[in-house]
């Protein structure tokens, strides 16, 4: 790709991984955002003091070309719901637009040209939520001699899913207003969902809304879901890849310790200009897939067997028939 400078404010959230942000200020030198916010938690403990001082030691030298810096590091920890929830919410009081970046985030250039030109696209579009950079339909089945893969099969550079992916991303003020942080009656609030593909998706999502109005889950993130499906609202997802988390299998990751079938997910560059879809509805069987590849705990065997279940109760009820 074409040196691009990226022309939407960007939100960089860091906390104690300066290995990783280095990786990050690499790319953002090459787009030079005119307008770059800084977001920094305060270490949980004296263990931790070192490592944030260093993140904040490394971020006084390392935009190097004319932007307008704004920052704020905080004097007290805390925990990721509130500390991130809240620096979003700081970005968006005062920028109208940006761009979403975390400190294991690394995006490909055409990241930043496809969410500055999808940000004044549908920048007046109440049901477009936001704009993902990272997509998992690389997981999709491949193509066979038959079909075509749903990723083949798609001609445009993205569709309109319900799914948010927050592995680097970008949205609206008007659209993060309608942000709740907290469920005030779970029960009822998710009974008033009617956006799941199956019981199995819905069952899914049940479980983890309600670890999360439990308070046994802490982040951000599910929340976000959440209001942006009460709202009945539509987020873009890409066709190819833009973002690769290298934060995976790491002691001081937040919620990627561990191995992953997404950490070190290969990236892509674009072709320009876009291709967009002619309309804007949901992918329903996107996301259908998009759930079984990302979200669907079930093991493989016992979808099976559900599946072979349901096809002989649907036999035998066209026989009593």
């Amino acid at each position: 790709m074409d040196s691009y400078i990226c022309q939407s404010p960007i939100l960089l959230i860091v906390y104690k991984r300066v290995d990783t942000l280095k990786a990050i200020c690499q790319v953002l030198q090459k787009v030079q955002p005119k307008t770059l916010y800084i977001a920094s938690n305060a270490p949980k403990n004296s263990q931790e003091a070192n490592k944030v001082k260093e993140v904040r030691a490394f971020l006084e030298s390392a935009f190097t070309w004319q932007c307008e810096l704004k920052t704020l590091y905080r004097d007290s920890h805390l925990n990721a719901k509130c500390s991130i929830s809240s620096a979003i919410s700081w970005f968006f009081s005062l920028e109208e637009r940006g761009i979403i970046l975390e400190d294991d985030c690394l995006p490909s250039l055409s990241f930043f040209r496809f969410c500055d030109e999808c940000l004044e696209k549908y920048n007046n579009t109440s049901q477009v939520f936001m704009i993902s950079g990272w997509s998992a339909l690389d997981f999709a089945p491949h193509q066979t001699t038959k079909t075509l893969s749903p990723k083949a099969s798609l001609k445009e550079d993205y569709y309109f899913s319900k799914y948010n992916h927050i592995w680097g991303w970008a949205s609206w003020a008007r659209a993060w207003g309608q942000y709740q942080l907290e469920f005030s009656d779970f029960k009822a609030e998710f009974k008033a969902l009617h956006n799941f593909c199956n019981m199995r998706e819905k069952r899914a999502w049940h479980k983890i809304f309600k670890l999360y109005a439990r308070g046994q889950i802490d982040t951000w993130d599910y929340p976000w879901t959440y209001s942006i499906w009460k709202n009945n609202g539509l987020c873009i997802y890409p066709k190819d890849n833009m973002i690769q988390n290298i934060g995976f299998n790491r002691d001081d990751a937040a919620h990627t310790k561990g191995d992953c079938k997404f950490a070190q997910m290969p990236t892509y560059e674009l072709h320009f200009p876009l291709k967009h879809p002619t309309t804007i509805a949901q992918n329903k069987a996107l996301d259908k897939l998009n759930f079984e590849i990302v979200f669907d705990s079930t093991p493989l065997i016992l979808r099976i067997y559900s599946k072979l279940k349901a096809l002989l109760k649907a036999h035998l009820c066209s026989h009593r028939k």
